[in-house]
C-alpha cells in the first residue's frame, strides 16, 4: 500500500500531539514527514522533501498558513495544501483558497474528519467543514450583479467528457461515484479533475463547484 506522505504545521504543541496520535492511530497509510512549529520551517521543510499533503494552522509564527502556502505553491506545484485552524472569518477563508489550499477544515472537526481530509486531497477531491462550504456559497450569491456577469467561454475549453466530470464534480458526487456512473476507471476520473482544475486556472473543488453553478451547468442549492 502506497503511504501518503504528510507534513503538519501547527505552533500549539499539544495540538501537533493530537495530530500525530490521530494519524498514527487512525491512519496506517500515512507516512508523517515532520511536524513543524512554524510556517518558515514548514516551507523548508516541504520544499526540501515534497510531501503529498500540507496539513496547516493559519496563526503561527514567521509564516502564516496563507503565506506558507502561497510561498510553496510558486515553487511546488503538487504539494496539496489543507487549511486546519480555529479561524473562520469570512476574509481568512477566502484568502486561504485563493492562496490554492485544497481544504479547510475547523479544529473543531473530529478526528475521522481530519483524516477524511488528507486522504481526499491525496485523491484530487476536498473536505471542507460545512459552515465554510457555506461561508463560500453565501460570498458569491450576494455580489453585486455587475460581479455576478460571468465569461462563460471558459466552457469551450473543456471537452464534452470533461464538462460531464466538472457537473458531477459540482453536485458534490466523489471520483470513485463520478467513475461508477460514468462507468470509467477511477484514476481516468481523478485525471481529468487535475485537467480540469489546470484548464480553468481552478485551486480547489469548491471553486469549479462555484464557477459551475455560475455558468448554470448545475442549480444553486
Amino acid at each position: 500500500m502506497d503511504k501518503i506522505r504528510v507534513v503538519i504545521a501547527d505552533d500549539e504543541e499539544a495540538y501537533r500531539e493530537v495530530l500525530k496520535k490521530t494519524l498514527s492511530n487512525l491512519m496506517p497509510d500515512c507516512e508523517l514527514l515532520a511536524v513543524c512549529k512554524d510556517g518558515e520551517e514548514a516551507l523548508n521543510v516541504c520544499l526540501e522533501d515534497p510531501p503529498d499533503v500540507l496539513l496547516t494552522d493559519i496563526n503561527m509564527p514567521k509564516l502564516t498558513g496563507i503565506e506558507l502556502v502561497q510561498k510553496l505553491l510558486t515553487k511546488e506545484k503538487h504539494v496539496i495544501p489543507v487549511i486546519l485552524t480555529v479561524q473562520e472569518d469570512d476574509d481568512t477563508v477566502y484568502d486561504a483558497f485563493r492562496a490554492g489550499a485544497r481544504g479547510y477544515l475547523l479544529k473543531t472537526s473530529s478526528p475521522k474528519d481530519v483524516v477524511d481530509a488528507i486522504r481526499l486531497a491525496h485523491q484530487g477531491e476536498a473536505k471542507v467543514t460545512p459552515k465554510i462550504a457555506a461561508k463560500m456559497i453565501e460570498y458569491f450569491s450576494n455580489k453585486p450583479q455587475r460581479e455576478e456577469e460571468v465569461d462563460d467561454t471558459w466552457l469551450y475549453v473543456l471537452s464534452d467528457r470533461e464538462l460531464e466530470v466538472l457537473k458531477l464534480v459540482a453536485q458534490g458526487l466523489r471520483n470513485k461515484e463520478i467513475a461508477q456512473k460514468l462507468n470509467i476507471a477511477e484514476k481516468t476520473v481523478k485525471n481529468h479533475v487535475s485537467n480540469i482544475l489546470k484548464a480553468l486556472q481552478a485551486n480547489s473543488r469548491t471553486e469549479l463547484t462555484i464557477m459551475a453553478m455560475k455558468a448554470k451547468l448545475v442549480s444553486e442549492q
